[in-house]
């Protein structure tokens, strides 16, 4: 079994909005926006980094694994820490960390 931190839509949206009104730099477009609820997010990989003095984690969230949609979010590091984690099998695992991460734009 391997771990993920996982969101819900309710969460991924909350963070989200949160990471809008902070001002940070990567947060999902109206476009990357699910219109059809999942129950599960993954996080497939998280950066720590500074921005401004303060700690903050850039993650990757995995919107849909079937069609290898994911999106850049950054949060604080009490958002990240507060994110559940759960249990996957192996093939669950691997299956989110080969959806890969999107290309970071400058």
């Amino acid at each position: 079994m391997q771990k993920l931190k996982v969101l819900d839509h309710q969460r991924l949206m909350m963070l989200n909005e949160s990471s809008l009104r902070a001002g940070r730099l990567r947060h999902l477009r109206p476009e990357q926006v699910p219109h059809k609820p999942q129950e599960r997010y993954p996080v497939n990989i998280h950066l720590d980094y500074e921005r401004a003095g303060q700690a903050e984690i850039r993650m990757c969230v995995v919107l849909n694994a079937a069609r290898g949609q994911t999106g850049w979010l950054d949060v604080s590091s009490e958002e990240f820490a507060a994110i559940p984690e759960v249990e996957v099998s192996e093939l669950e695992w691997e299956a989110v960390q080969c959806v890969g991460t999107p290309t970071l734009a400058h």
